[in-house]
């Protein structure tokens, strides 16, 4: 009798978790991606209950992409609809007023430009989520690199009564993916040009950080700055801050930047200057 009563509890304390992946799997596979067992294995610490630990974080992984995806779908429906509306309106003025028509084709070619620039951007976007962005496989100066963004930026923004200074010196190698890694650091450098007050210059910088093989790149500007609570966010797609000055552009630039910048091996983050402004830093792998 003890015997089979051991057997009994032996096998309700195997099939009783194993039941719990089971309609959890189903659950998941019906869409309901909240679903969680990690509560429902006790105090086990066998591999059963390791299962349903990864489990849980496989769920939460994929509530997190389904999640992102979906919202990144609404905001492209949404920055979509805006140039669209204009064009629509602009070609309703063509026909109702003639004489109008070469302001209006301006205005065409304006709003189709933007689009163009829309669906390029999320093209890049979407390639690199999907892990489809070519391999890094090209040795570059990374000071030559930044040191070119900068003198572009530089000479674009002359005439606006602000300036760009770049600090760095010598030979700093890495392996990437050149064009990828170019448009990164140029989108990061643009968005602080962008939002630096007028009279004031943003700061291009590269260091060896903390005498380790890895670089670090900083862009600082004299701009309004971040909240705390939204500095993540802004590396989001479409993400626009409720304070922030208001500024042309479409919040991809900062997300193709920290997907690029990723998938080179390094890390991005933000954070606001004591005297005000926006410092990003950028850290590299570099290639002895």
């Amino acid at each position: 009798m003890a015997s089979l009563a051991f057997s009994a509890w032996l096998a309700w304390y195997l099939s009783t978790p194993i039941r719990h992946l089971r309609a959890a799997f189903g659950a998941t596979a019906a869409g309901q991606l909240d679903t969680r067992i990690g509560a429902r294995m006790g105090r086990r610490r066998d591999e059963i209950a390791d299962l349903g630990r990864h489990f849980d974080q496989m769920a939460g992984q994929l509530q997190t992409l389904v999640s992102s995806q979906q919202r990144l779908l609404h905001d492209v429906s949404h920055e979509l609809r805006s140039p669209l509306a204009r064009l629509e309106a602009a070609i309703g003025l063509a026909r109702q007023r003639p004489e109008k028509l070469n302001d209006t084709l301006d205005r065409i070619e304006r709003e189709a430009v933007r689009l163009d620039q829309l669906v390029g951007e999320l093209l890049t976007l979407s390639r690199m989520q999907a892990g489809m962005a070519r391999p890094a496989d090209e040795e570059i100066d990374l000071v030559e690199l930044i040191r070119e963004i900068a003198l572009d930026a530089r000479f674009e923004v002359q005439a606006t009564g602000r300036h760009v200074e770049f600090v760095g010196a010598g030979e700093a190698l890495v392996i990437a993916n050149a064009e990828l890694l170019h448009r990164a650091l140029e989108n990061v450098v643009r968005n602080a040009v962008k939002f630096t007050n007028e009279g004031t210059a943003v700061e291009v910088e590269i260091t060896r950080h903390d005498n380790s093989n890895q670089l670090l790149v900083t862009v600082s500007d004299r701009g309004p700055g971040v909240p705390e609570a939204e500095l993540q966010a802004i590396f989001e797609p479409f993400f626009r801050s409720e304070t922030k000055v208001k500024k042309a552009g479409f919040g991809l630039g900062l997300a193709i930047a920290r997907r690029a910048i990723e998938t080179h091996g390094g890390s991005i983050r933000a954070g606001n200057r004591p005297d005000g402004g926006l410092k990003i830093e950028i850290v590299l792998p570099a290639d002895y």
